[in-house]
């Protein structure tokens, strides 16, 4: 075999290799939809960062808006084109929290219909696609316009049904954020997930809710992601141990269970 000869065919091997690694390592394409609680401090690419410096090959895309129901994002041209032009292998809706504190006469009248047509265009567009729903966490002190829900555990008890109702009606696993989150703050009173106003998510908080949502798609623990910004580096340690084994355990792989 003559030098241009070897040359060719090792050039060609190489193409090969990098054609096999490149296969091997498909880049996973993913939508978050929700409001505030979704893109406060740019949680989707906090959590590309965790995915990607854990070894995921990842592009991470959200359509968020303020304050947005799962009835106002069914109405969202701009999601449905997304849904229309583009492939995703993962999509995770989240809602408002109060929605699930609604009476059943709204879920029938709104909740359930915009879900419906989502869900449908969803399956018909997007039918690899794998579906969550995002559980949200309580107020850090309950919801003070309903009295029942006055306390952080009886609002996240009442969220929680509610998401669950969603999960055996579509058929479509639940990422229990909210579950993580309230569990994290009970064990850590001193940590800060919250914003002053009771409600948002610090950078903390939305780190903890990236590192849920990392162990609930890829079924791994985020030990040992990277740190990103926060300044308390045992406050990365702790949320990254926490998760892993949060999600090791019955309740959280329940609501991620799927139904199919």
């Amino acid at each position: 075999m003559n030098s241009g000869r070897t040359t060719g065919y090792w050039f060609v091997l190489l193409l090969l290799v990098c054609f096999a690694c490149s296969e091997s390592k498909k880049t996973t394409h993913i939508l978050f939809v929700g409001n505030s609680y979704t893109y406060r401090n740019n949680m989707p690419k906090i959590f590309e960062k965790i995915a990607q410096s854990k070894g995921e090959q990842v592009r991470v895309s959200h359509i968020t808006r303020g304050k947005y129901t799962f009835y106002l994002h069914s109405k969202r041209r701009k999601l449905y084109r997304a849904l229309h032009n583009q492939d995703w292998d993962v999509i995770v809706l989240q809602g408002s929290s109060r929605d699930m504190l609604r009476d059943s006469v709204r879920f029938n009248e709104r909740t359930y219909p915009a879900l419906d047509k989502l869900l449908e265009m969803i399956r018909t567009n997007q039918e690899d696609a794998k579906v969550y729903f995002y559980m949200t966490w309580p107020y850090r002190k309950g919801d003070p316009k309903t009295k029942r829900f006055s306390d952080p555990d009886s609002m996240l008890n009442a969220v929680a049904a509610g998401y669950d109702n969603l999960r055996n009606r579509y058929n479509v696993p639940v990422i229990p954020v909210g579950k993580v989150w309230r569990s994290y703050v009970v064990a850590y009173p001193e940590s800060k997930l919250y914003l002053k106003d009771n409600s948002h998510p610090t950078y903390e908080g939305s780190y903890l809710v990236a590192c849920t949502m990392y162990s609930a798609i890829y079924g791994k623990s985020p030990q040992g992601a990277d740190k990103l910004s926060i300044q308390n580096q045992e406050e990365y340690n702790r949320i990254q141990q926490f998760v892993g084994k949060k999600y090791r355990t019955k309740e959280f792989q329940f609501y991620l269970k799927d139904l199919n």
